[in-house]
C-alpha cells in the first residue's frame, strides 16, 4: 500500500514507517510475497530440501532421501497469482501449491502437505501448467490445453499466472491458457512452492522462482488480464472491449481473446482501433492465431477515414496472412503504396516513394490455427517486424511525402473467404517521439538492388528449408 501522509505528518515519522512495510501493496491491490532478499514469513514444510535466497530469486536444491518438500506462506481463498520459475536441470520435476494444507499431529500422515499444485515441468512431459492433487487423491485434477503442452521453455524462466475463484481454477504458462475445471474440495490455504523428492543417487537439483506476487479477489471481482512486460501497458483488458471502438458486427471477446470474425460477405475491411492514443515510435508485441484462409492485419500509425466508409483506416500494416508466407508479417500500406515490403525483404522505399530490396531474411511458414508472437518495432522511419522471434521484415521509408511518423492502432478483418482472427497479450511499449530519421545518405540503395514486386505481379515465394 502506498502512503499518503497528511501534511503535518513529520517525515521522519514517515521514514521510520516504511521499513516496517514488508507487504507493500501496489496501486493495483497486488502484494509482494518474495521481496528478493530474504524468506521471512515463509515456511517449510513435508520435506528437508533446502530453500535459500541467490541473485533476487528463491532457489529450492534436493536434498536425497527427503520426500517433497514445500516453501509456504500465507492462508489465502480467491486471489491471482502471478510469478516466474525456473529449472536449473529439466530433469527435476516442480509445482506450486494454492488453497493447500498439511496433516495433522494424529493422523496417518503427519506433517505432509496436501491440495492443488499447479505443475513445473519440462517441456516434453506437456503438463505444465496442469493441476494435480498433491498428498491426497494423488491424481490429475483436468486435462491440459493442448496449445499449452509447448509452451514452457527449457532452460529458461517462465511466467506462471493462476487464477481461483470460488472452485474454479485456471492457469496459464508464458501467456497459454494452460487449465480451467472446477473443484469444490478447497475454499482456501496456502501458497508452496515445491521441491521435488528425487531417487537415490540423484541430483542435486535446483529450481528457482521470482516476482512472485497476489491480488486477493473479492466476491464477484474480475481479475485482471496477464502482466504485461517490464516497461509495456497492456492494450487489451481480455475481458471487454474497453478501450477500443468498431463494429460488434465483427469484433467481440471469446475466451479472453479480442477476436474478429466475418462470414465473407464483406466488401470492404473493417478494422478495430485502439483509443489509448496515437504510436509514434513503439514496440508492439502480441499473440495471434488466425484461422486457415484468413487474412487480417495489424495497422499502425495509421489514419481513420470514414470518408471511405465505416471504419476504414488506413497506413501502414504488418499482415497476418494465414496461406502466404512471403504476406505474413510483410509490411503493407492500406489503401496507399500497398505492398512496400514482402516477407523476407530488406528495403530501402526512396524518396519518390519505389520500394528497393537491398537484403533478404530467410523465408519461413508459420502454421495457421495455431498462436504466433508478432513483433512490430518502429523508430522514426525505420520499421521492423518479428513472427516468433524470427524477422520477416526490415523497411527505411525515405518517401517523406507518403510516410507517415504518427497515427492509430488498429486491427482489422478482411475481404474474401470467412475468418477468424484472435488476439491476446497485446502490449505496447512508447518509445521516445525525437528518435532521429534515417536519411538518403545513411542509406544508400546499392545499384544491383531490384524493385519490391508490386501487387498482384508478385510470385509466391517459397519457404527456405530450416
Amino acid at each position: 500500500m502506498r502512503l499518503h501522509p497528511s501534511p503535518i505528518l513529520p517525515a521522519l515519522l514517515i521514514a521510520l514507517i516504511l521499513p516496517l512495510t514488508t507487504q507493500a501493496q501496489d496501486e493495483g491491490g497486488w502484494v509482494s510475497l518474495f521481496d528478493g532478499e530474504s524468506l521471512d514469513s515463509w515456511t517449510v514444510r513435508g520435506g528437508f530440501a533446502t530453500y535459500e535466497v541467490e541473485d533476487g530469486a528463491i532457489v529450492g536444491t534436493t536434498v536425497e532421501g527427503s520426500p517433497n518438500t514445500f516453501l509456504c506462506k500465507g492462508d489465502y481463498a480467491d486471489f491471482e497469482l502471478e510469478f516466474e520459475v525456473k529449472l536449473d536441470d529439466p530433469r527435476l520435476n516442480s509445482g506450486v501449491q494454492v488453497r493447500s494444507h498439511v496433516y495433522g499431529e494424529g493422523s496417518e500422515r503427519p506433517g505432509v502437505v496436501y491440495g492443488p499444485q499447479c505443475e513445473v515441468a519440462r517441456n516434453e512431459t506437456g503438463t505444465a501448467g496442469r493441476f494435480y492433487d498433491e498428498g491426497r487423491r494423488g491424481q490429475w485434477l483436468a486435462e491440459i490445453n493442448p496449445e499449452a503442452e509447448d509452451a514452457f521453455e527449457d532452460g529458461g524462466w517462465n511466467r506462471y499466472r493462476i487464477v481461483v475463484q470460488g472452485d474454479r481454477y485456471r492457469s496459464w504458462v508464458n501467456g497459454v491458457a494452460a487449465s480451467d475445471f472446477t473443484d469444490d474440495l478447497d475454499d482456501r490455504g496456502f501458497i508452496g512452492l515445491q521441491v521435488h523428492g528425487i531417487p537415490k543417487d540423484e541430483g542435486p537439483y535446483r529450481v528457482r522462482w521470482r516476482n512472485i506476487r497476489i491480488r486477493e479477489l473479492g466476491p464477484g471481482e474480475e481479475p485482471g488480464g496477464p502482466t504485461p512486460p517490464e516497461g509495456f501497458e497492456s492494450v487489451f483488458n481480455g475481458r471487454d472491449l474497453s478501450g477500443w471502438e468498431g463494429s460488434p458486427a465483427y469484433w467481440s471477446v471469446e475466451d479472453g481473446c479480442l477476436t474478429g470474425r466475418a462470414d465473407g460477405s464483406l466488401d470492404y475491411n473493417r478494422f478495430l482501433v485502439w483509443r489509448g492514443g496515437t504510436l509514434r515510435n513503439f514496440e508492439l508485441r502480441v499473440m495471434v492465431k488466425v484461422s486457415p484462409r484468413g487474412n487480417s492485419g495489424i495497422q499502425y500509425r495509421g489514419a481513420e477515414r470514414p470518408d471511405l466508409g465505416e471504419w476504414v483506416v488506413t497506413g501502414y500494416q504488418c499482415d497476418v496472412v494465414s496461406n502466404r508466407p512471403d504476406y505474413d508479417g510483410m509490411l503493407y500500406e492500406e489503401r496507399g503504396r500497398r505492398i512496400l515490403a514482402h516477407t523476407g525483404e530488406q528495403v530501402v522505399i526512396d524518396t519518390e516513394g519505389q520500394p528497393w530490396v537491398v537484403g533478404e531474411f530467410p523465408l519461413k511458414a508459420f502454421e495457421p490455427g495455431q498462436w504466433h508472437e508478432y513483433r512490430v518495432v518502429v523508430e522514426g522511419n525505420r520499421h521492423r517486424h518479428w513472427i516468433d522471434g524470427h524477422p520477416t521484415v526490415e523497411v527505411i521509408d525515405l518517401d517523406d511525402r507518403g510516410r507517415s511518423l504518427e497515427g492509430v492502432l488498429a486491427v482489422q478483418v478482411h475481404v474474401g473467404p470467412p475468418m477468424t482472427i484472435q488476439y491476446r497479450n497485446f502490449s505496447l511499449k512508447h518509445l521516445p517521439d525525437d528518435l532521429p530519421l534515417i536519411t538518403p545518405e545513411q542509406a544508400a540503395i546499392p545499384s544491383d538492388a531490384r524493385k519490391v514486386a508490386p501487387q498482384g505481379r508478385d510470385r509466391p515465394r517459397t519457404p527456405d528449408a530450416d
